[in-house]
């Protein structure tokens, strides 16, 4: 005699969680791809984002997208708080630390920018991205030092 296990609620609570989830993906995809090609209303897009965010505040590709926005707008406060979830949702996301430091170095917080590239590059000493973060962290360096000797 065989025993079949069946879970009707888990497989149905699975399946609708994955479809919402895809639905999610798919509106963020959209948005991404109105705003990169310059086509519609870049405003529209920037709501459907919102919109993902309020269904799903840990939506990584959302936040991580609205904070690319908010630095092409020069929002750099809003761009910090946004990649600083992408982080708390996944702290060794490469190209959430890139961008935090981005905003943060154009927001004037040039040395948190360079701490946290540096404690990024101390936990994670095989990033695939590590040639390009160290690039970004002797760049910013540099013109910290360069703006030093200038005031003295």
């Amino acid at each position: 005699m065989s025993m079949v296990l069946v879970f009707p609620n888990v497989s149905k609570e699975f399946s609708d969680k994955n479809t919402n989830q895809n639905i999610l993906d798919t509106k963020v995809r959209s948005a991404v791809k109105m705003i990169e090609s310059g086509e519609g209303n870049p405003m529209e897009a920037i709501f459907a984002l919102r919109e993902v965010v309020e269904v799903d505040s840990n939506h990584r590709d959302a936040q991580f997208y609205l904070g690319q926005f908010s630095i092409m707008s020069g929002q750099w406060n809003k761009a910090i708080d946004r990649f600083k979830k992408v982080l708390r949702i996944n702290s060794s996301d490469e190209y959430a630390i890139e961008s935090l430091a981005i905003a943060r170095f154009q927001k004037g917080e040039k040395n948190g920018a360079v701490e946290d590239l540096k404690n990024y590059l101390e936990l994670f000493p095989n990033s695939s991205r590590d040639s390009e973060l160290r690039t970004l962290l002797e760049s910013y360096q540099g013109e910290i030092q360069s703006e030093v000797k200038e005031v003295q």
